[in-house]
């Protein structure tokens, strides 16, 4: 299996498994206090050096013992960053949800996901766009084996509900309208999955997933049933620029940590190391900078439930 400590291309399907090292020895378990997430946008945070203290802080609202998490986020990232400098990203957004056991997913939500940058975007724009994810605690996501058939379906049960609202125009964030109708394509796409016998995958323990997004080639995927704890990582690369754009639009500074779920702190000034900056002379160099006023803020739960 290819790992991302040599120069390789990204797989070509929808989506791909890859083993990362587990951490070493016997880990305690993982027990969470609430169901919460913790998000950061900025450069590709330093591993050898503590985290944010808004992250501890999360952390200790969240977990049971928080030092039970660092041991397995911590090799998923030194992966997950060598991948992204091979890929010639050094920013990211990355999403930490932790989840009590809820029955929100008895009944699969077969999808693929929108334009990060751009959600208002036609899906089958999309293109050459991926994330990473992975499960450190509880069960893993589920995957569309096929993903062509899984998506010419996906397709057809939401054209066919959108017939069933031909008057329906939208530009409401909570129209009850379209909850309807996304409750009925969910309900109808998981009974047709299954009568269409398409293969299910489930990624495992210490298994990154590489995903493409949008509906002209991403992965199929859905939430599993989560009858007990689940910690789940999404992680979306980009460019500065493109962060930056995006925090702009919600009135927000980049780069920025907060969390959902817990109350609210502020935490002080952050140094990081942005890596590879372009010098006049095109060289790389390592830069490093303050992030100044970083704050945990309960923002709108942003869907990384994956």
């Amino acid at each position: 299996m290819a790992t991302a400590a040599t120069p390789f291309l990204l797989p070509k399907r929808d989506f791909h498994f890859f083993a990362y090292p587990s951490p070493p020895g016997l880990q305690p378990p993982i027990r969470l206090r609430t169901s919460s997430s913790w998000t950061y946008c900025g450069a590709l945070l330093p591993l050898t050096s503590p985290f944010p203290p808004s992250f501890h802080s999360w952390a200790s609202h969240t977990f049971a013992s928080p030092s039970s998490l660092a041991p397995r986020l911590l090799p998923f990232l030194a992966w997950t960053h060598d991948l992204l400098r091979h890929a010639g990203f050094h920013h990211y957004w990355i999403t930490i949800r932790a989840s009590r056991p809820t029955a929100d997913f008895d009944t699969p939500r077969w999808h693929t996901d929108d334009n990060f940058f751009d959600p208002l975007a036609a899906p089958e724009l999309a293109t050459g766009l991926w994330k990473v994810c992975t499960t450190l605690s509880g069960p893993g996501t589920l995957f569309a084996a096929d993903g062509h058939r899984a998506r010419r379906l996906l397709r057809k049960v939401k054209d066919e509900a959108r017939g069933r609202q031909p008057e329906h125009q939208c530009s409401f964030i909570a129209c009850s309208t379209c909850g309807d109708t996304g409750g009925e394509v969910r309900r109808e796409m998981a009974a047709r999955m299954q009568d269409a016998g398409i293969k299910i995958v489930q990624s495992a323990a210490g298994e990154a997933v590489f995903f493409r997004i949008g509906g002209h080639e991403g992965s199929v995927h859905s939430e599993p049933r989560v009858g007990v704890d689940r910690v789940f990582v999404n992680i979306v690369p980009g460019r500065r620029g493109d962060f930056e754009r995006l925090m702009a639009r919600w009135g927000l500074e980049y780069p920025r940590s907060w969390s959902y779920g817990v109350p609210v702190v502020y935490e002080e000034d952050l140094v990081v190391a942005i890596p590879h900056v372009a010098r006049n002379d095109g060289q790389q160099e390592e830069r490093t900078t303050a992030i100044p006023s970083m704050q945990v803020t309960t923002m709108p739960n942003l869907d990384f439930r994956r």
